[in-house]
């Protein structure tokens, strides 16, 4: 019988410790889950709500000490008694939840389009580094280039402006010099623009590539003006109702950038990239820059050649600089500086520093079209051969007409050519409105079908007479086809050299 009483109170232990175990793991889960849910579980501080565990401890420490005096009955009920407190208080214990964070946000409004300053839109540009190859062969060979670095712009066709507001310009006297007739006019704005279009491209290419026309030239001539200076131009009489509609259709505006209205100069065409104003006027204009014009390479005048013997070659440089050529066709040319990719700016001759030519005047020498030259060699002749017509800088003329044959307004032509500019109805030119009539020119005007088609020159002072000019000998189109250069004096310091260089041939 003591024997059964024994196993069995030991059997009740073993009970009353499995009960303490999953009292206490019921606990420990509890604690652990309301840790859980406090805030101080999401945010992160140390401050941990403390679980009142330390009760059952106690209880388990008096029941170890008191077990032979209490009765096992009693210890099986204390105990229960005592896990149902313990449950109470985790259960009754406040449980903090986590706060719903409320993300607030920058009140932010997008501005119209009006406010923004289209001003300051940068075009993506490339730097193209061209490299030196030297010559193999030294019976067939084209002169290298010199290593150059080269920063292309790459305008984004935008989409149109379908600017429609104009204003009457025939209030606006300009003073101009007709290289047509050899003489000085002033005239108003609107006749100008119609007599300075019919004589550039005339009236046969599509109406977007006259409208660019337009604009540029009126911004050449305010740009001028405001310059204090008088540009050469050239005016034909007997423009049609086309023109002039073309003309009242953009009338008054004109290029501007950074809020001035800027030097709109154009030529015939490029050499696939026009140039910077820089490179030909050392004037450092950020509108008149390197600029991409793939379709200048369909212009009917774009690989103009030019060959000679050997011996012809001999004759022009040892003539021009009183020398004896070396026998190594191979040092005749040098190319010692290049710009814009294509376009000549020195040229060293038969090695010797103290005989050089610019680029315009190899130009001239060769009866070329431009300074942007190949020269190749192959048994004994020499080929010349040259890419657009004129200085290349600011608009191609026939760039123009074929990227509006291609569908380009002629916002989208002017503000591809004329890097970060843009297109603006302008106020009134005050210092041109004088009201005076037009003046009398000093020959009369020559109203024929023999006038000398030339391209408006970039800006300048009083130009040299008629006579210096040369007639083109190809032309297939109403466009300017000759690179007309002109004396700028001192506000484009060496450029005059270039040009008596360019008129004496």
């Amino acid at each position: 019988m003591e024997e059964m009483n024994h196993a069995k109170k030991a059997a009740l232990k073993r009970l009353l410790v499995h009960i303490r175990m999953w009292v206490l793991g019921v606990a420990v889960t509890l604690g652990c889950g309301g840790l859980m849910l406090t805030d101080s579980s999401f945010n992160g501080k140390k401050e941990v709500r403390t679980v009142p565990t330390a009760g059952y401890a106690m209880a388990v420490q008096e029941s170890t000490t008191q077990e032979e005096e209490v009765s096992l009955q009693e210890q099986i009920d204390e105990s229960a008694a005592r896990a149902l407190r313990l449950l109470r208080g985790v259960a009754a214990a406040p449980v903090r939840l986590p706060v719903k964070m409320e993300l607030s946000f920058v009140e932010f409004k997008k501005a119209p389009l009006s406010e923004y300053d289209m001003s300051v839109v940068q075009t993506s540009a490339k730097t193209v580094k061209i490299g030196a190859n030297g010559i193999t062969d030294p019976n067939d060979f084209t002169v290298p280039f010199p290593e150059q670095d080269t920063l292309i712009y790459l305008p984004v066709r935008r989409e149109p402006m379908e600017l429609t507001d104009t204003r009457s310009v025939a209030d606006e006297y300009y003073r101009i010099y007709d290289e047509n007739s050899g003489s000085y006019y002033t005239m108003n704005a609107h006749e100008l623009l119609c007599l300075m279009v019919n004589n550039e491209i005339g009236d046969s290419w599509d109406q977007e590539a006259i409208k660019a026309q337009i604009v540029a030239a009126y911004s050449h001539l305010r740009f001028n003006h405001e310059h204090g200076l008088t540009p050469t131009v050239g005016l034909r009489y007997g423009y049609s109702s086309k023109l002039e509609g073309c003309v009242n259709a953009v009338e008054g505006q004109a290029m501007l950038y950074d809020g001035q209205v800027i030097n709109g100069v154009y030529s015939a065409s490029s050499a696939g990239y026009s140039t910077t104003a820089k490179d030909i006027w050392n004037v450092d204009y950020p509108y008149l820059k390197c600029v991409e014009s793939e379709v200048d390479k369909q212009a009917p005048n774009f690989g103009e050649e030019r060959s000679f013997s050997k011996e012809q070659v001999r004759a022009m440089l040892e003539g021009r600089f009183g020398i004896t050529l070396s026998d190594d066709v191979t040092q005749w040319f040098t190319i010692t500086r290049a710009y814009s990719v294509v376009y000549i700016d020195t040229v060293m001759i038969d090695g010797r520093d103290s005989c050089t030519l610019t680029g315009i005047q190899l130009c001239n020498m060769m009866d070329l079209m431009s300074n942007a030259i190949d020269i190749k060699y192959k048994d004994g002749t020499f080929t010349f051969i040259s890419y657009g017509w004129g200085h290349g800088v600011g608009m191609s003329q026939w760039g123009a007409k074929y990227l509006a044959d291609d569908g380009w307004t002629y916002d989208q032509i002017l503000t591809h050519y004329y890097v970060d500019a843009y297109l603006e109805v302008t106020s009134p030119c005050t210092s041109a409105m004088t009201g005076e009539e037009e003046s009398e020119p000093e020959d009369g005007p020559q109203d024929n079908d023999e006038y000398i088609t030339t391209e408006p020159p970039a800006v300048y002072s009083e130009p040299v007479t008629q006579e210096t000019y040369y007639e083109p000998t190809v032309t297939t189109a109403p466009v300017t086809e000759y690179p007309a250069y002109t004396d700028t004096e001192s506000y484009y310091g060496d450029w005059s050299e270039y040009y008596n260089d360019y008129t004496q041939y």
